[in-house]
């Protein structure tokens, strides 16, 4: 009775040492210094930020019953505002092709629905560290009529996918398709999939898998044996204007800090996440 007092005894001051050291790691962020020069975190601290996101579940969306903001990257920056010490915030919502814009003219200063980083978007905008890892997936109605499963299968079909997404930039260079057809919301995209005006839906696998999870009569399916090809997957990283160096920094430390200590993986496993999904990993062919 003796030792197992003692040892729930040290269990309980290692709990106590742990939740010290990790208060005091989120301390020291609030209290650490970003200004290279640029001045954009202290603006941030001492004006608030406005953050900008799209309907674009599980990542970003508005609650139709309480038109609160939620989703993995809502919480995420939720955690890393509260980290960094920025009480004022707000949120927007656009469609998802006009978040870089608005971005761009001042309305907003940070994209926190994540963007694939690709050459095209580096060119005008700078991206975070990374968050957590994603792939494309695709759907088809109940059955696969089409027998789709390949990205060579989308020959000769009508396909569907978000506008201004990396999947959009992808499927607008074939010529071969019967259409393609870009939508500004998933909810808009899968309906017509299931009302058969589309053979295929392209979307990131986890926004197809959180659907059917919550939609489970609808007469859809993954094709679970579609393997992406290296342009359709990687990080998730959220993104700022090239001139917010100070923000952006304390933004991708705050990431890493919070990658580091448990809490992003709690975050996204809400979602339908799991600890694979925080490390790259390639997929083979």
């Amino acid at each position: 009775m003796r030792m197992a007092a003692l040892m729930f005894a040290a269990m309980l001051a290692a709990l106590a040492c742990a939740s010290t050291a990790r208060a005091a790691d989120e301390a020291a962020i609030a209290g650490t210094r970003f200004d290279g020069g640029d001045g954009s975190y202290r603006r941030a601290v001492e004006n608030g930020v406005t953050f900008v996101i799209a309907s674009d579940p599980p990542s970003t969306y508005q609650d139709n019953r309480t038109n609160s903001f939620d989703g993995v990257d809502v919480r995420i920056f939720r955690e890393i505002a509260r980290r960094l010490g920025i009480t004022k915030v707000t949120w927007n919502i656009v469609p998802f092709d006009a978040m870089i814009p608005t971005l761009l003219s001042g309305r907003a200063d940070v994209i926190v629905d994540n963007l694939h980083e690709t050459e095209a978007r580096m060119r005008v905008v700078a991206f975070t560290s990374p968050a957590y890892w994603y792939g494309s997936g695709i759907a088809v109605q109940r059955g696969n009529p089409a027998k789709i499963h390949t990205w060579g299968d989308f020959a000769g079909h009508t396909v569907g996918t978000l506008r201004g997404s990396i999947n959009h930039q992808l499927l607008a260079q074939r010529k071969d398709l019967k259409e393609l057809k870009l939508y500004t919301s998933n909810e808009a995209e899968f309906a017509d999939l299931i009302a058969g005006r589309l053979d295929v839906a392209m979307e990131d696998d986890i926004k197809l898998a959180q659907f059917l999870k919550q939609h489970p009569a609808a007469p859809m399916e993954r094709v679970m044996d579609y393997k992406p090809r290296p342009q359709e997957y990687g990080y998730a990283r959220y993104v700022l204007r090239k001139g917010d160096v100070d923000l952006n920094n304390a933004v991708s430390r705050a990431l890493d800090e919070i990658r580091a200590d448990g809490t992003l993986s709690a975050i996204i496993a809400q979602f339908g996440y799991s600890d694979r999904n925080l490390w790259y990993f390639p997929v083979k062919n």
